[in-house]
């Protein structure tokens, strides 16, 4: 499937909520800018569809505002722009899969967790700008928080304290 295909689903299917278009490496931000403007996605898997970038998820998260699920993982263009963002556009949000995302760093992350309360889930595995202070801020600024899957090394003493309180899962052996 390409771009061509999916800006068709964007412009026709104004009722489609789920969208799944893993490792879909010829889908490219236009077809996601379709999306997001004709369709309300409640749930969006782009996992390894390296052509997407910050536009096509910004469309996403100005147009979906009812998106619960995102998996954007393995996406080597997506800044922190994408998840200011989400973090604005998307307040529903409940689990986001950051994962193997190198450029997005512990500035994008704040923002996304600021206005997305009821995140859930948050899988931040092999993203080398998120540090300990990201996750400590994701563990500390999401109320509903209940799974985080991130580095050991990326886990201070505290935030492993502070996380068992509120944790049902932290994966942290990675």
């Amino acid at each position: 499937v390409g771009s061509k295909g999916i800006v068709a689903v964007g412009e026709n299917c104004h009722s489609l909520t789920d969208l799944s278009l893993r490792f879909c490496d010829r889908v490219r931000d236009e077809a996601l800018i379709a999306v997001g403007h004709g369709c309300p996605l409640k749930y969006l898997n782009v996992s390894g569809c390296n052509q997407i970038g910050d536009a096509g998820i910004v469309a996403v998260a100005r147009g979906c505002p009812n998106l619960t699920y995102l998996d954007v993982s393995v996406l080597q263009n997506l800044c922190d722009i994408a998840l200011t963002e989400l973090g604005e556009g998307c307040p529903l949000l409940k689990d986001i899969v950051l994962s193997h995302c190198h450029q997005i760093t512990d500035i994008g992350l704040s923002h996304l967790v600021k206005n997305c309360q009821m995140l859930e889930s948050c899988h931040m595995v092999y993203c080398p700008s998120i540090t300990a202070a990201g996750v400590a801020t994701v563990v500390s600024s999401c109320p509903n928080i209940k799974k985080v899957l991130v580095e050991k090394w990326k886990v201070s003493p505290r935030t492993k304290r502070r996380a068992s309180s509120v944790l049902s899962y932290l994966c942290v052996d990675l």
